[in-house]
């Protein structure tokens, strides 16, 4: 199964920002995610059937379809409260919405910004919170554009190397100006389990980000490459001893035509035998 780049290719003018800004001045509705980071720029489906979080959606689509994602700290958790989940996440648009039973809904959502939780305002019917955008911290130099350059160099050769990633997928993202949207876009597509996800979203600057997923990339690298290798080594063996086998057919063949049956050659075997004997 193919894994498809989850993008949306759309930077935020500061118009955009002021709109959010004011938004999340107001009551957010605030959706908690399980084992998931969303990020900014990033394009997700969600599986909704807890009926709190399905009560939020459904009020959220008849209005603006705004939506505060943060993850859990706990996972096992049905309906966490405030302290059960980490407050800074990603103010986000649903964009599409499928309900797949009475009990079970799809959202696609689209990553706008990274906001931060100041204060919650309640948690029924569902979770509600009040914060501000946390746009991260850029410092156009050197080192920003050593760092991007050996992230989508890294970034190139895995998806090189994986099955699981459209090859086109590079291209796309070496086209990229913005080092933020390329971060972004890069960490929501890279595999990362929560903890690094989350860790990824909250650092602060665009050069720890790109840092933190420098370490998990160039891991991911190491382990496709010795992968590869041991699959390449796997089908040498297999196919020397398929070869072997075949030649040890040709090699009977030969030996039939030859008169050199096993019955034959066993019978030879036996007389060379009594005469070391004797």
């Amino acid at each position: 199964m193919k894994t498809h780049l989850k993008y949306a290719n759309h930077i935020l003018t500061d118009e955009d920002r002021s709109k959010l800004h004011h938004r999340l001045g107001e009551t957010l509705p605030i959706l908690p995610l399980r084992n998931t980071v969303a990020f900014p720029f990033t394009v997700i489906p969600l599986t909704i059937g807890v009926s709190r979080s399905i009560k939020l959606v459904d009020e959220v689509m008849k209005k603006d379809r705004l939506v505060g994602l943060v993850a859990m700290k706990d996972p096992g958790i049905n309906e966490p409260q405030p302290g059960q989940v980490f407050e800074t996440g990603t103010i986000a648009r649903i964009e599409h919405l499928t309900r797949t039973s009475s009990d079970s809904m799809v959202a696609i959502v689209h990553g706008l910004e990274r906001f931060q939780i100041r204060y919650w305002e309640g948690d029924t019917p569902y979770l509600r919170a009040r914060g501000e955008l946390a746009p991260d911290s850029i410092k156009e130099d050197v080192e920003l554009e050593a760092l991007s350059r050996k992230l989508m160099e890294i970034t190139r050769d895995v998806i090189d190397h994986s099955p699981h990633f459209p090859k086109e997928a590079a291209d796309f993202l070496s086209r990229l100006e913005d080092p933020v949207q390329l971060t972004y876009l890069i960490a929501g597509n890279a595999g990362l389990k929560m903890a690094l996800g989350q860790q990824v979203l909250e650092a602060e600057t665009v050069n720890e980000k790109m840092k933190l997923l420098l370490e998990h990339l160039s891991h991911e690298r190491e382990v496709l490459s010795i992968g590869q290798k041991i699959q390449s080594e796997a089908r040498g063996k297999m196919d020397k001893a398929q070869r072997e086998f075949y030649l040890r057919q040709q090699l009977d063949a030969i030996k039939k035509e030859l008169g050199e049956t096993d019955e034959n050659t066993s019978e030879i075997d036996e007389y060379r035998s009594k005469l070391k004997k004797a």
